[in-house]
């Protein structure tokens, strides 16, 4: 029996279960959303370990053989050591970061926006990443986008919640946004707006299919 779980603190890791859907649309596949404790971000690590174990084992509990964690809040400093706990030769827990950087770097070779939850901004994990591939990248978190997108704000709220994030990338130039939070994807089109308003050009990148390529 081969079964992939993956969690998420809400909605955004269906983005991911989506892309998996259609590169291994026979795949069967498990979903938590851990919605009791969302948002993730602004926990500390031994929360989220605390919280991610949990999870792992409630997907275990229903037949999950792989993991994947589709949260860029769990930073392997929480992914790694409940990997030692859970891999085997059969068995992979796959998280965001490695995958987004590998196919980021692949795709340009210029100034780089990471937008982020607070957690995943602190971890540094992101900075670290590009760092060490030669990558120039800033990044900068949005503390509120995640829960706002998960209770369905209007536009305008999110086109305020985003306005920092807008602004630094046009101070830096960047050139691609990253969206380190898999629940930011949802306001796409908020942040393709807000860059059309001020008349910068941006790629957006949604590390989705990249993850479900490692898949």
């Amino acid at each position: 029996v081969f079964m992939i779980g993956i969690f998420d603190s809400g909605i955004g890791g269906l983005g991911v279960a989506i892309q998996i859907r259609k590169k291994a649309p026979r795949a069967d596949l498990v979903y938590f959303g851990d919605l009791a404790n969302m948002p993730y971000g602004p926990r500390k690590t031994e929360e989220l370990f605390k919280l991610t174990l949990n999870a792992m084992r409630f997907l275990k509990s229903r037949g999950a053989t792989q993991f994947v964690a589709a949260c860029n809040s769990l930073s392997v400093a929480v992914i790694a050591p409940l990997a030692d706990l859970f891999e085997t030769p059969k068995t992979r827990v796959i998280e965001m970061v490695a995958p987004t950087v590998s196919a980021v770097c692949e795709r340009t070779s210029g100034k780089i926006l990471i937008v982020a939850t607070l957690a995943t901004v602190r971890s540094g994990i992101y900075k670290r990443a590009f760092t060490q591939q030669g990558a120039s990248v800033d990044v900068i978190a949005l503390p509120e986008l995640a829960e706002a997108i998960e209770h369905q704000a209007c536009e305008k709220e999110l086109e305020a919640i985003i306005a920092p994030a807008v602004q630094k990338a046009i101070n830096v130039r960047a050139e691609l946004l990253v969206f380190g939070c898999t629940q930011f994807p949802f306001a796409r089109s908020v942040f393709l707006h807000s860059f059309e308003k001020r008349g910068y050009e941006i790629e957006l990148f949604d590390p989705s299919e990249a993850v479900a390529d490692e898949v």
